[in-house]
C-alpha cells in the first residue's frame, strides 16, 4: 500500500511540473483513445442485432379555420353563402348553393303565372263582397272511421266534398240538402302543379267579413245558383259533436256551407285551432 501511494505522489508531482498546452495535449489523445474503443464495441455488438429503426417524428399542422356567421332564418329563407376559406392540405371549398326564388305572395301573382291546378272544373264559386271568384273541385269524402277531409291545391281553389257515404250529412249543390265547401284562409308551402314556394293569402282570407244577406253564387251544371248567407260562427276544430250539425243534410231550405281556418295558430300542431263556419240559403 505504501507503494502505491508513492507511487502516486510520484506521478501527481511529475503531472504538475508539466507545461500547461502539454497537459492539453495528453487529455485529447485520451479522449480520441477512449472514443474508438467505444466504437469498436458498439460496432462488434450490432451484428447480432436487426437494427435499430430510429422513427423521424411527424410534424402535425393544424388547420385554422375562421368561424362564419350566423344568419337568423327568415321567411323564406335564404341560402347563406359561405365565404371563401382553404385549409392546410390545400383542399379547395366547395362553391356555394344557389339562392332559391322568392316565395310568390298573392294568389293574383300565382293565377297570372301559373293558372289553376287541373281537375277543379266541378263548379265555380263566386262572392262579390269579398271579391271571391274561384274553380271548385270535388273530393270524395270515404265512409271509413276517422275520415280526414282534404283540402285543396294551392290558396286559389275551392272543395266541394261528395258525403254521399256519410247518411244525413252533405249534398250537392241545389239539390235541396246542405252542400260543404272550403277553401285555405292562407298557406306557406310548396305548390306541386307551379312548381313554386307560396306565402300568403289564400281564397277565403276575409270569410269572416261576411254578414247575414251577403250574396254567395255556385254556377254548377250551366246554371247559376244564388244563396245568401243566413249565419256566420267560429267552431272549435276539436268540437266534433258540434261538427255532425254543421254537415247535416237536415236542412229546411237549400243550403250551403263554407269554411276555413280561424281563430289563434297553434305553431307545434302547425294549424289553427278554430274554423270560420259561413250557412247561406237558397234565395
Amino acid at each position: 500500500m505504501e507503494r502505491l501511494q508513492d507511487a502516486a505522489r510520484s506521478v501527481v508531482a511529475w503531472w504538475q511540473g508539466q507545461q500547461l498546452f502539454v497537459r492539453g495535449g495528453m487529455l485529447g489523445a485520451a479522449g480520441l483513445l477512449l472514443g474508438a474503443a467505444v466504437a469498436t464495441v458498439v460496432l462488434a455488438g450490432g451484428s447480432d442485432d436487426a437494427g435499430v429503426v430510429v422513427a423521424t417524428p411527424t410534424v402535425v399542422v393544424a388547420a385554422s379555420t375562421t368561424p362564419s356567421p350566423t344568419t337568423e332564418p327568415s321567411s323564406p329563407t335564404p341560402t347563406v353563402e359561405p365565404t371563401p376559406s382553404s385549409t392546410a392540405t390545400g383542399t379547395p371549398t366547395p362553391e356555394p348553393t344557389a339562392t332559391p326564388e322568392p316565395a310568390i305572395t298573392t294568389i293574383e301573382e300565382l293565377v297570372s303565372l301559373h293558372g289553376h291546378p287541373p281537375g277543379y272544373d266541378y263548379a265555380r264559386l263566386r262572392i262579390p263582397f269579398i271579391g271571391v271568384d274561384a274553380p271548385v273541385g270535388a273530393s270524395f269524402v270515404g265512409g271509413a272511421s276517422g275520415a280526414q277531409m282534404g283540402t285543396p291545391e294551392g290558396p286559389a281553389t275551392v272543395f266541394w266534398y261528395d258525403m254521399s257515404e256519410w247518411a244525413g250529412l252533405g249534398g250537392a249543390p241545389g239539390a235541396g240538402g246542405n252542400a260543404i265547401f272550403s277553401g285555405h284562409v292562407d298557406l306557406a308551402s310548396y305548390i306541386p302543379y307551379a312548381d313554386v314556394n307560396y306565402h300568403g293569402g289564400a281564397i277565403f282570407a276575409d270569410l269572416e267579413l261576411l254578414s247575414q244577406g251577403d250574396r254567395i253564387f255556385i254556377d254548377f251544371n250551366g246554371e247559376t245558383l244564388e244563396y245568401a248567407v243566413s249565419w256566420k260562427e267560429q267552431v272549435n276544430a276539436g268540437n266534433s259533436s258540434r261538427w255532425g250539425e254543421i254537415w247535416s243534410g237536415d236542412v229546411v231550405t237549400d243550403s250551403i256551407t263554407i269554411y276555413t281556418c280561424g281563430g289563434e295558430f297553434d305553431v307545434n300542431g302547425r294549424s289553427y285551432v278554430d274554423r270560420v263556419v259561413v250557412r247561406a240559403e237558397r234565395v
